[in-house]
């Protein structure tokens, strides 16, 4: 999505008192992060009130209650890819359906196992998307690396836990050439597959949405042959190192749209994916035109991001656009992630309302949200995750 996120003030408060939290109980003591004493019993503290907070006294009408009790990775385990389908360890294909973060840098703390328990058990959650912005408007990975990757690994500890596929994303926005902070990516993946390649839950996105022109020449667009696909190998060579089996997912030119690029020529290995990104309102026939070329080509397309408004975030809820989009993904069995949910920006496919204006944080990492907290996109994409029926509002 070619947008800003700008963090409230609020979040923004809360999150300064998680900074250098305990790693995660998995990291070898080699990769744990500095941290002082002082900020370890302030984040102690934090957790305990916040992380571990208890059902809301006043709640908003019903709460969400349980749909399914399947737990994804026991049912599908291991994954891999055939042809263009993604499919489980016996061989069947296979296609998740989720939600994707907003940037990791404005949901501060927010998977909590409530939040998990809701997105799975409430929502049928299949895939959640964690997108750790690389660079974002003042803030983001290459901003303080060491506080994003404790993020990281403890938003994978807790939804590993729950039995969820995850997609860790790189995700880049404001830095549209991914070799600017190559160096970093493979730092970033190399450690996570070294600590996480063993379970069968993790899939890597090694760069969201590349666009634009190279960084170090403005005369070079950021393309799949000399820019994307270069930058793609040398992350997957890095992975391959310490996980050889569990899927890799790489961006597409163009925002994560020129599929049909890629297609031409693809990355040679196993278990690799493609980027498909939309937004309904501003992305239609043409666009599956293009995924159409790519998947006859025999290109496997994961859609990692889409939403229900223009590729701003906002506008619309374009729903019958988005049915159309849906049709196309379920006929050629493609998975997906939608964005977005768990931060307070106030955009039309934020899945949650502003909780400023409503809710309480509390309530918010709480889960096991009433309808009253969803946005009209959130109610109709838990619908479409749910596979239930759906009544358009009528407008006005």
């Amino acid at each position: 999505m070619n947008r800003k996120v700008l963090p409230s003030v609020i979040a923004l408060a809360i999150s300064a008192s998680f900074i250098m939290s305990a790693c995660s109980s998995k990291l070898p003591p080699e990769t744990l992060p500095s941290v002082t004493q002082t900020t370890a019993e302030t984040t102690e503290a934090t957790e305990t009130t916040i992380l571990e907070t208890e059902a809301p006294e006043e709640t908003i009408g019903p709460n969400s209650t349980p749909q399914v009790t399947d737990i994804p990775v026991e049912i599908n385990g291991q994954l891999r890819v055939e042809g263009t389908q993604l499919v489980n360890e016996n061989g069947d294909p296979i296609q998740l359906k989720g939600m994707s973060s907003c940037g990791l840098h404005a949901t501060y703390n927010f998977f909590t196992d409530n939040v998990a328990d809701t997105l799975i058990q409430d929502w049928g959650c299949t895939v959640i998307r964690l997108a750790m912005t690389t660079r974002g408007y003042d803030n983001g990975y290459t901003y303080n690396p060491d506080t994003f990757f404790e993020d990281m690994c403890r938003y994978l500890d807790v939804l590993i836990d729950h039995g969820v596929y995850v997609i860790v994303d790189w995700h880049i926005l404001y830095d549209g050439d991914p070799t600017e902070y190559q160096d970093e990516a493979v730092d970033f993946f190399s450690r996570i597959s070294a600590i996480y390649g063993e379970y069968p839950n993790v899939i890597y996105e090694v760069c969201n949405e590349p666009n634009g022109v190279r960084y170090d020449d403005p005369d070079a667009e950021v393309d799949w042959d000399n820019v994307i696909k270069p930058y793609a190998e040398t992350v997957i060579a890095a992975i391959r190192e310490n996980d050889p089996d569990n899927i890799i997912i790489v961006g597409t030119p163009n925002w994560s749209r020129d599929v049909d690029v890629a297609s031409l020529n693809p990355i040679d290995g196993d278990n690799i994916m493609y980027t498909l990104h939309f937004y309904a309102g501003s992305h239609g026939q043409d666009l599956r035109d293009q995924a159409q070329t790519a998947l006859d080509n025999g290109l496997p397309i994961f859609c990692t991001e889409w939403g229900t408004s223009y590729d701003s975030g906002n506008g619309g809820v374009f729903y019958e656009q988005t049915y159309e989009w849906i049709e196309f993904m379920d006929s050629n069995n493609i998975s997906w992630c939608n964005w977005s949910i768990g931060s307070s920006v106030g955009e039309t496919s934020n899945a949650l309302r502003l909780y400023a204006n409503r809710f309480t944080i509390e309530q918010k990492l709480y889960g096991h949200w009433p309808d009253e907290m969803l946005s009209p996109s959130g109610l109709f994409v838990r619908a479409l995750i749910l596979g239930q029926d759906f009544e358009i509002p009528e407008e006005g």
